[in-house]
């Protein structure tokens, strides 16, 4: 039989009641509330709950909530909550025992069994309990600001995207590299042609003209407009 006890409020249940506190703070808590709140069966809450918070000074031994009930629910007073249930709580003895190591922890679970007499379900109960209190550590809170900036988490932050590094089709780059001889053209706009004169000549010779004038016509013709310079 156990020599000594210890709270074991589970950690799920001590976040769940801290944030219905948070909400609106009951003046008596009863195992009906609880039961309500924590969505369990009456006589678990009466009996894994109830005993606790009387232990921790959360309710007194009527179930009233006081003074500490109030800065329980305070972010900024949550140490000093921590704080005064394991002074009030726990023997100096173990209060000495650093929590620095995995190998300290052990070392306090083998306090508590030496001292309980517990088997090892319940002492890793109470040393969670203990390990919670004296952690302090809103962050571990589910659901918490702090929590969700944690870098630890997975879903937290989002890898950047990477820039994509596959090529463009080649009918793609076509259209948007214009090609050498385009540039050229848009630098060198083309000489517009020259238009093509025609020039139509009606030559009238009299029916009595003699064979001689006729080739002297001709001959001036082909010199003055057939012939160019060389």
């Amino acid at each position: 039989m156990a020599s000594n006890s210890y709270p074991m409020l589970s950690i799920g249940s001590w976040w769940s009641l801290r944030k219905k506190f948070k909400q609106t703070i009951p003046g008596v808590v009863t195992a009906n509330y609880l039961s309500s709140v924590l969505n369990m069966q009456e006589a678990s809450a009466a009996a894994n709950i109830m005993p606790y918070l009387k232990q921790i000074g959360i309710v007194d031994q009527e179930g009233k909530t006081g003074e500490r009930a109030k800065l329980w629910r305070d972010d900024h007073a949550y140490t000093d909550v921590c704080d005064a249930i394991i002074k009030d709580t726990y023997p100096q003895e173990l209060l000495d025992i650093p929590l620095e190591s995995d190998d300290d922890k052990e070392g306090v679970k083998r306090w508590f069994s030496r001292d309980t007499g517990a088997g090892e379900k319940a002492v890793n109960r109470v040393a969670a309990f203990y390990f919670l209190l004296c952690e302090k550590d809103l962050s571990k809170e589910p659901n918490s600001i702090k929590s969700k900036t944690k870098g630890d988490s997975p879903t937290l932050a989002k890898a950047p995207r990477k820039a994509s590094t596959s090529k463009a089709p080649s009918n793609t780059v076509a259209k948007l590299t214009p090609s050498v001889d385009k540039v050229a053209q848009n630098h060198n706009p083309p000489i517009p042609p020259v238009p093509a004169i025609n020039i139509n000549l009606q030559i009238h010779i009299s029916s009595d003209a003699s064979p001689e004038q006729i080739d002297k016509i001709f001959e001036s013709m082909n010199k003055h407009i057939y012939s160019r310079d060389s």
